[in-house]
C-alpha cells in the first residue's frame, strides 16, 4: 500500500497552453510525509519532440531535450510517485491541465481524474492580503527559493509553503480527509515496457546568475490578492505567467480568451477583470515619477493587449499615487488598535513565543506572515534583507526593532 502524504508537482513547459500545442520539458516531485515533512525529491527533463519552442520560455537547452526520456517513457515511475498521496501543485489548474494533456496523449486516465491542492488558492485562507505568485506566498514565510536550474528549487519552495499550511492549521481534520481520498483514488498502473531512467538538468549548461526580471515582471509580484470566484483567479494567475514569461503576444490573447469561455467566465466579467487586472498593474509597477518612459509603453502594450479601454488607460496612468509608508518606522508614526496583526521575525534578545503571549494579552494578533493585512512586522533587525522585511517595503507596513516594540506597548 503506497505511504500516505502529499506529493508536490513542478512543471517547466514550453508555452501556457497544453490544449493547443504546449508539452511539459521538465517534472519536478517532491514527497512530504503526513506532517508536512520533506521527506524525498525527483527531477527529469521531458523530451517534447518537436515542440520545443523557444529555449528562453523554459531554460532547457537543445541537448539536455535531445538526452531526455519522453513523457511516455517517464510516466509510469510519474504515476507512482503520485500514487496514493494528495497532488500539490501551485497554480494547481495549470499544472494538472498540462498533466492531464500528457496523459490522454499516451492513451493514460487516471481513475478518478486528477485532483490537486492549489497552494495559491489555500492563501485566500492562510495568507490573506499576499499575492498569487509562489515567490510572494513564500516571501510572507520568510521562505527563499534557492537559485538553482530548473523546476526542483520551485518544486522545494512549493513545498515548503505546503509544510508552512499543514503545520500553521488550526485543525488537522481538512489534511485528514484529503489524505483519505488520496488513499482511495485509484491509479491503473502503465506497462513498463517503455519507460527510461529518468535524466537531471545539466550544470554546465546553467547559471548561478539571476536574471535582471523585467519591469513588468517586478510589478506583477507585487500584485495583491483576489477575492473573487476561483477560476477568476486561475485567469489571473495565468495571465501573470504571460507577463512573467514574455509578455503577452497576439496567440496567448487569443488563447486566454478561449480560456475565460471555457472556465465559463462570461464576456462582460473577461473586460472587468482585464480592467482591474490593468488597474493593479500600475499601482504595483510604482509611482508616476518614478515610471520611465519606456516603463509606461510596456503598460500601454499590457492595455492594448486585454483590450482596456483608452480612457481607464489614461486615468490609471495618470492618478496621483499613494503615499507610501516609511520602511523603517519611528514608534510615533505607530498606533496599534485591538485586533492588529503584528508579525515577528529574527532571533531576538526575548523569546518570540513570549513575545506572542505578550501581545495576544494586550488584545494584538499574532501573525506568522507579512501580508496586505499586517499592521505591523518586529525585526530583530528592521535593515535586513529577508523575504519578512522585503513583503514589509512592498506593503508599505511599518518594521520596527524589538526596542520599538516595548516602547509601543509600554514594556520595560
Amino acid at each position: 500500500m503506497p505511504e500516505r502524504g502529499y506529493a508536490v508537482i513542478c512543471l517547466k513547459t514550453t508555452g501556457l497552453f497544453p490544449y493547443q500545442r504546449d508539452r511539459i520539458v521538465e517534472v519536478a516531485v517532491v514527497h512530504l510525509d503526513e506532517g508536512g515533512h520533506i521527506s524525498a525529491h525527483w527531477q527529469t527533463v521531458v523530451n517534447p519532440g518537436s515542440n520545443a519552442a523557444d529555449v528562453t520560455n523554459h531554460g532547457v537547452s537543445t541537448a539536455e531535450r535531445l538526452r531526455a526520456p519522453t513523457f511516455e517513457q517517464i510516466a509510469p515511475r510519474l504515476v507512482d510517485l503520485l500514487r496514493g498521496r494528495v497532488l500539490v501543485a501551485h497554480n494547481a489548474q495549470f499544472v494538472t491541465g498540462f498533466l492531464m494533456r500528457e496523459f490522454e496523449l499516451i492513451g493514460y486516465a487516471p481513475g478518478r481524474g486528477l485532483e490537486a491542492v492549489c497552494t495559491m488558492q489555500l492563501a485566500r485562507s492562510y495568507l490573506p492580503g499576499a499575492g498569487r505568485l509562489l515567490i510572494d506566498c513564500c516571501a510572507a514565510y520568510d521562505i527563499e527559493i534557492k537559485p538553482g536550474p530548473g523546476a526542483l528549487m520551485q518544486g522545494v519552495a512549493c513545498a515548503s509553503l505546503l509544510a508552512a499550511y499543514v503545520q500553521g492549521a488550526p485543525s488537522e481534520l481538512p489534511w485528514i480527509d484529503a489524505l483519505d481520498r488520496a488513499g482511495r483514488s485509484t491509479w491503473p498502473t502503465i506497462a513498463s515496457h517503455a519507460e527510461a531512467q529518468w535524466v537531471q538538468r545539466d550544470p554546465s549548461t546553467t547559471t548561478d546568475a539571476v536574471p535582471t526580471p523585467s519591469f513588468l515582471a517586478r510589478a506583477v509580484v507585487k500584485l495583491p490578492d483576489y477575492t473573487g470566484p476561483e477560476e477568476h483567479l486561475d485567469y489571473l494567475a495565468l495571465l501573470d505567467l504571460c507577463l512573467l514569461d514574455r509578455g503577452l503576444s497576439p496567440r496567448e490573447t487569443r488563447e486566454l480568451r478561449i480560456l475565460a469561455e471555457l472556465n465559463g467566465i462570461s464576456a462582460t466579467d473577461c473586460t472587468a477583470l482585464h480592467r482591474r487586472y490593468f488597474e493593479d498593474l500600475v499601482r504595483a509597477s510604482g509611482t508616476n515619477d518614478a515610471r520611465s518612459i519606456a516603463d509606461s509603453a510596456d503598460l500601454i502594450r499590457v492595455a492594448r493587449t486585454l483590450d482596456v479601454a483608452p480612457e481607464v488607460v489614461a486615468a490609471a496612468l495618470t492618478a496621483p499615487s499613494a503615499v507610501a509608508l516609511p520602511p523603517i518606522a519611528s514608534t510615533d508614526t505607530v498606533l496599534l488598535e485591538q485586533g492588529d496583526i503584528v508579525v515577528l521575525t529574527g532571533d531576538m534578545a526575548r523569546a518570540r513565543s513570549d513575545w506572542g503571549r505578550e501581545l495576544v494579552a494586550r488584545g494584538l494578533s499574532l501573525g506568522t506572515a507579512v501580508t496586505l493585512r499586517t499592521r505591523l512586522l518586529v525585526a530583530a533587525n528592521p535593515a535586513s534583507v529577508t523575504g519578512k522585511t522585503g513583503k514589509a517595503r512592498d506593503y508599505g507596513i511599518p518594521i520596527v526593532s524589538e526596542f520599538g516594540l516595548r516602547s509601543l506597548i509600554g514594556v520595560r
